[in-house]
């Protein structure tokens, strides 16, 4: 079942990226696409650009966000013979140059930042006393401009809500491995460990966790945006056995199934009038859609299934934190701190709650690439069974990725995105429990070290509003 289901993912990847190849290629002859974020020109008539290059190529994009990035991506203004944008009273293009720009007013016609041209300074006066904003001229507007309007970090979220009518869809496949015991901040070798403690029974010796999922982002409203992740999981536990007599043994369990539906929503509180700090409220849930397998040991009485196994938590779980991002022209920096509560699910069994901070650093080379590094921290609280904390559970940990993403293709209105990541752990200190038998004193342990990575593609478009 899990093989014909990777398949599937991966056939599904090539496919509908050759799809949008070829439909981009067929449409470039059709209608006129932004040449930075692949949106439709003819639905954003008010604030489009146009370029001229010295070679007479001529250029559009939805507006003068876009316009900026391509110009900066150019070498500067020096490359086009003209650039010209839409002035957003009589809609007629007029020189970029000496047009006047409002930024940061209540009105999103495009793209973030919000930049709007205006023929005439009394205009754009008028037009701020009404909507907010900032009154610049192009040389200010071309020097504040970042190379993307965001960023989107991968273990973190982003304090940015990108305007009403954005949409996102992605495909995702993720790998997490464990392969080392970790008692308190100590690691060990699995197969060491045993060999050198006779009265150890069984230990963990790897954990493999694949994860394909469905992800979607939509904005409703200019300050809120939705995000809902539907995973599918194929979780792999080796345990190493102590002998009675004679070989160690192992032994090999597998779950797979789909995982619990997490659903979020952030709203932007505060941002700046130039879009470089945003403060942002982040809530969210997930629904008990993965199977939490409750069978108990007839001899403890006891959950059977080890946590890491289970597909899911058998209960809804909220989340709630804050989140603030900032831009220095080529850089964002991204933070948050999040808390997760984990109730009690219906067979007596409670996840530890989790209390998360993290933060991301990522440079913009151009519109086209994001490199970055990531850090976050988290503190899991120890399971509890029939109320009971389970020892080998919960723990510290912080962990560090390296971060990439590339806007590959524009088509169907939009932009495809391939992003990746890989990170391990680099501190951990994780709970154990020291337990008897008739052999005497052991440990239980939990696995940790290891690595993780992702890959996903992403598809993003934007709904015109009707201004």
């Amino acid at each position: 079942m899990k093989t014909v289901i990777k398949t599937a993912f991966i056939l599904m990847l090539i496919q509908f990226t050759l799809l949008s190849a070829s439909v981009s290629a067929e449409e470039a002859h059709k209608r006129e696409s932004c040449r930075v974020c692949g949106m439709w020109i003819d639905q954003y008539q008010k604030s489009a650009a146009e370029l001229v290059y010295k070679d007479g190529k001529k250029e559009y994009t939805c507006g003068v966000a876009c316009m900026l990035r391509e110009v900066e991506d150019a070498g500067g203004i020096s490359a086009f013979e003209s650039v010209k944008v839409h002035d957003w009273v009589s809609g007629e293009l007029v020189d970029a140059q000496t047009a006047t720009y409002v930024l940061g007013s209540k009105v999103i016609p495009d793209m973030v930042p919000n930049y709007i041209a205006f023929a005439k300074r009394e205009e754009a006066e008028a037009f701020a006393a009404k909507e907010g904003g900032e009154l610049i001229d192009f040389n200010i507007a071309y020097d504040d401009v970042s190379p993307v309007g965001t960023t989107a970090p991968f273990r973190i979220r982003t304090a940015v809500t990108p305007g009403k009518g954005n949409f996102s869809v992605g495909m995702v496949y993720g790998y997490t491995q464990k392969d080392n015991l970790k008692i308190g901040s100590n690691g060990e070798d699995p197969n060491n460990y045993i060999r050198s403690n006779r009265a150890q029974p069984k230990t963990p010796k790897e954990m493999q966790v694949q994860q394909q999922a469905l992800t979607v982002n939509y904005s409703p409203t200019d300050n809120l945006a939705l995000f809902m992740n539907a995973p599918w999981f194929e979780k792999r536990m080796t345990t190493l056995l102590q002998p009675t007599a004679g070989t160690f043994g192992e032994t090999v369990d597998n779950t797979n199934g789909f995982g619990d539906i997490t659903l979020e929503g952030r709203y932007n509180l505060w941002r700046s009038t130039r879009w470089d700090q945003f403060a942002t409220v982040l809530l969210g849930t997930s629904l008990p859609t993965g199977q939490f397998n409750a069978t108990r040991d007839a001899a403890t009485g006891l959950i059977s299934q080890s946590p890491g196994l289970q597909l899911g938590k058998g209960t809804a779980t909220f989340t709630g934190g804050m989140l603030y991002s900032q831009r220095w022209k080529d850089f964002w920096l991204h933070a948050s701190a999040l808390y997760n509560v984990n109730p009690e699910n219906s067979d007596n069994f409670e996840f530890g709650d989790v209390a998360t901070a993290g933060l991301a650093l990522h440079y913009t080379p151009n519109y086209d690439w994001m490199i970055g590094i990531e850090m976050d921290a988290g503190y899991t609280d120890k399971n509890k069974d029939r109320g009971s904390k389970i020892g080998n559970s919960g723990g510290t940990s912080t962990n560090l990725a390296f971060v990439s993403d590339y806007r590959f293709l524009n088509a169907f209105g939009g932009n495809f995105k391939l992003r990746g990541s890989v990170g391990l752990p680099i501190y951990e200190d994780l709970n154990s429990q020291k337990t008897r038998n008739a052999r005497g004193e052991y440990q239980q342990v939990q696995l940790g070290d290891g690595f993780f990575g992702n890959l996903s593609v992403i598809w993003t478009f934007r709904a015109a509003p009707d201004y």
